[in-house]
């Protein structure tokens, strides 16, 4: 829910936003349809069991 609130909370126009998880419980899809925000909000990724170089090669990509 704090996401949720900052997200409502303030001005983010002009920005973008990369959703990213690291558990594996529900995955990120449920996340991902209630972020409502005037960033641009790319596809998210579920960063769980991925290896450092994995995530920094998925970083520089955004």
């Amino acid at each position: 829910m704090i996401i949720r609130t900052f997200l409502e909370s303030y001005n983010l126009e002009g920005k973008k936003i990369v959703p990213f998880c690291t558990s594996g419980g529900s995955g990120i899809s449920g996340s991902m349809k209630g972020i409502k925000t005037s960033a641009k909000v790319v596809k998210g990724k579920d960063l769980t069991d991925l290896s450092v170089k994995s995530v920094a090669k998925w970083a520089k990509k955004k």
